[in-house]
């Protein structure tokens, strides 16, 4: 395979030069706003190229790359809002940035948190993540046990909630339709809180086995029947997310998956094919969010014909991460009490039920709700690792965040080299490349809630399934051979 070690100092290089003459083109305050955009892209940049100098393979199935991918996306697009709406958050902006009207000149220094972080995180994970050779198509095909196991489970956590549904009206996947969604909210506050807190469990389970059903789908797709149920399978999350007009992440996540699937077990994908999905997908991804806030398209004409640069100028999560951390720098710099629970908030999702703790739970996001007054709303705001860091050491605390996060997720790539072929090793590899960007939107360690709550869970249901269903079949072929 040709090496690209003779390509990455020219590329690098060039993507700084291009960064230096665009922004000498542009006014200062836009300088000032898009510097640690183009800060943060060729450092995104600089990872690519040397994880594929290093592999000599497009360095899709990596989870560095992913979580340094997302902290990209969560950095840049809003100052491109910003940017692209005449240096403001227009009407159409999350409404806690239109009113804290940020200067050009406060919101650039702001983001350079973010390229400490990212540069902290990429530096770690260079360092520390080596090189190895990943094979394609290598994974071991789980047994017969363990794929009716993977199939019964799927068929019981799913049934599970549309009984609960039946019954609660609880729904996880409901519609953002205000009246909808006003019913929702109150089902939740009437469901027994114990109730609560398993379900909110089996939901992550839930979407382990789902994932790993989809491996088995994806694995197989090859033959013209599989290949024939991903197809309705992919039709089906589409139809139905377009149609509820509530929770878009499932899908994104979903179509993510099939693609880290494919390129693992199957066949690498290009750089091509890599970059014109993921630029679709992500403007499917802010369509989507637009598209389940209007119930009459004729508000949503009206609303965007007032904005010059369309539905790119509408709120969106990636705004309402920033809105939480500027409005939490704020309220530092106003001197507001932050409680010691929040110095916990990395680890608070972890500890025993509610019923056996000495203490409230209260996840920062939710501290953050009440401190807004718009908690038991139905109304939220993900936290995110800036705003944690802000309320700590700042400065220092996101430097050490990026780089312990950087030298784990190295030690976690390294781990799976050595057990590529594995079936579970692979599956929960997926899990945490589609699950990690969690460690910027809600906070550095939020990824030991999911291996508690969520992968230890799956894979003793797994485990035990398997047992029992190997055990009836060879009882059931030892009575037939008996009978013989």
């Amino acid at each position: 395979m040709k090496r690209h070690k003779k390509k990455l100092v020219p590329v690098v290089l060039f993507a700084i030069a291009l960064g230096v003459t665009a922004l000498s083109f542009m006014t200062t305050d836009e300088q000032y706003v898009m510097a640690p955009a183009v800060a943060c892209t060729v450092l995104m940049i600089w990872l690519w190229m040397v994880m594929w100098d290093r592999d000599q393979k497009i360095p899709f199935f990596d989870v560095g790359i992913f979580c340094a991918l997302a902290t990209l996306v969560y950095t840049v697009y809003p100052l491109l809002n910003y940017w692209a709406d005449g240096m403001q958050f227009g009407f159409l902006s999350d409404s806690r940035l239109l009113y804290l009207n940020i200067s050009p000149a406060e919101l650039g220094f702001f983001h350079l948190r973010h390229v400490l972080y990212l540069f902290s995180f990429v530096v770690a994970y260079a360092f520390f993540r080596g090189k190895g050779t990943m094979g394609v198509g290598n994974v071991i095909i789980p047994s017969r046990s363990s794929w009716y196991t993977i199939v019964i489970f799927f068929l019981l956590l799913t049934g599970f909630f549309v009984l609960m549904y039946q019954e609660t009206g609880v729904n996880y996947n409901s519609s953002y339709e205000p009246e909808i969604f006003a019913k929702r909210v109150t089902s939740y506050e009437n469901l027994p809180l114990l109730l609560l807190q398993i379900s909110s469990k089996l939901w992550g389970i839930l979407f382990i086995f789902k994932l790993a059903l989809l491996f088995i789908v994806v694995n197989r797709c090859k033959q013209r029947k599989w290949f024939l149920i991903l197809l309705v399978w992919v039709g089906f999350e589409i139809i139905l997310t377009v149609y509820i007009k509530g929770p878009r992440t499932g899908l994104i996540l979903f179509l993510m998956a099939i693609a880290l699937i494919y390129h693992r077990t199957i066949k690498p994908l290009s750089i091509k094919f890599l970059f014109t999905s993921g630029v679709m997908l992500f403007l499917v991804f802010i369509f989507l969010g637009i598209y389940r806030a209007y119930f009459d398209i004729a508000y949503l004409r009206e609303d965007l014909a007032y904005s010059d640069i369309s539905f790119f100028s509408y709120g969106n999560e990636f705004q309402s991460l920033l809105g939480t951390a500027y409005d939490v720098f704020r309220k530092k710099e106003a001197g507001v009490y932050f409680p010691w629970y929040l110095y916990l908030n990395d680890f608070i999702a972890i500890f025993p039920p509610q019923q056996l703790m000495p203490f409230e739970k209260v996840r920062a996001s939710e501290w953050y709700l009440q401190e807004i007054g718009l908690s038991g709303t139905g109304q939220g705001y993900m936290w995110g690792v800036i705003s944690q860091s802000i309320i700590g050491f700042d400065w220092i605390e996101l430097a050490l965040r990026g780089t312990i996060l950087g030298y784990i997720l190295a030690r976690y790539h390294r781990w799976y080299l050595k057990h590529q072929s594995g079936f579970l090793e692979t599956l929960l590899y997926v899990f945490f490349c589609l699950k990690i960007y969690y460690t910027f939107r809600d906070t550095t360690f939020s990824f030991l809630a999911n291996i508690v709550w969520e992968v230890i869970p799956f894979y003793i249901l797994l485990r035990i399934g398997s047992a029992l269903l190997s055990r009836v079949t060879a009882d059931k072929n030892l009575a037939m051979s008996s009978r013989v």
